[in-house]
């Protein structure tokens, strides 16, 4: 039996023209995918970096609005010493005694002791952290959140109790001083200071220096607190403040309304009317 000689087939390899051809498109589909992964990733790091840096410009802006408002109610409390030691000297005077003093006496002592500004809490910086609140919780900083919103929640406590108080003060004041006749009393300044319900609201400026004096101080502790949470030293806060206080000049001069102050109409003029 005749040996059979077994004949392998030629292997056929893809031409030049069409290998080529495929390996353009994978290497262009690879490039496109890598492009659009490097543009993606980019563009999430830059947005990322960039939430950061808009984080922590709120972060400064809230707690810079703080101790504004801690350096405020610091400085109205230190500027109600005058009205304290003003009234410490009316009440210990004997009601007799106070009409026997004459009018242009007694009223400059009286202005003093109810000289007491207002305190203003701008709540914009709060609006602004209010309506950004998702974010901080998304970021899990619940200390800083509390911190923040105790804070904000003196504030306004802070400005209602000062400003009532004040109300109150000027209400008594000028209620008695638009109604003398009702009152026990030689003179319209008598009047005042012997009034029980005068005299029992200049008694509550001590404790309400006190208390204002101890919320500063509450203020702050919240502030160091905020700091730490947020990682930002007692230095960067100063300086970010001092930043914001820098008046931003331009080629205009501030509008001065005596400028827009328009003369009144001359009667005379209006003859033809």
């Amino acid at each position: 039996m005749e040996n059979l000689e077994i004949v392998t087939p030629p292997e056929i390899k893809p031409s030049g023209k069409h290998g080529g051809f495929w390996k353009q498109i994978g290497m262009l589909v690879l490039g496109t995918t890598v492009s659009l992964v490097l543009t993606f990733g980019t563009a999430q790091i830059i947005q990322k970096h960039q939430r950061a840096k808009d984080r922590r410009l709120t972060a400064m802006m809230v707690m810079s609005n703080i101790e504004t408002f801690a350096q405020q109610l610091d400085s109205l409390w230190i500027m109600a010493a005058y009205a304290d030691t003003a009234t410490t000297w009316l009440l210990n005077i004997p009601k007799d005694s106070l009409d026997k003093m004459s009018q242009d006496e007694l009223l400059p002592i009286i202005s003093k002791a109810i000289n007491i500004n207002y305190l203003n809490y701008d709540k914009s910086t709060e609006n602004i952290f209010s309506n950004n609140i998702e974010t901080w919780k998304n970021m899990g900083n619940f200390q800083f959140i509390d911190m923040v919103g105790k804070s904000f929640s003196l504030m306004r406590l802070c400005e209602e109790k000062w400003n009532n108080y004040q109300e109150d003060l000027s209400n008594t004041f000028n209620e008695i001083a638009s109604h003398p006749d009702q009152y026990p009393g030689e003179t319209k300044a008598a009047k005042i200071a012997r009034d029980p319900g005068m005299r029992q609201k200049l008694l509550m400026i001590h404790s309400l220096r006190s208390w204002a004096r101890f919320n500063v101080e509450c203020l702050r502790y919240y502030n160091r607190k905020n700091m730490k949470a947020i990682d930002i030293t007692e230095q960067e806060l100063m300086e970010f403040m001092e930043k914001r206080k820098k008046e931003m000049t331009i080629d205009q001069a501030e509008p001065n309304y005596s400028d827009f102050n328009i003369p009144k109409i001359n009667p005379e003029s209006l003859t033809t009317y």
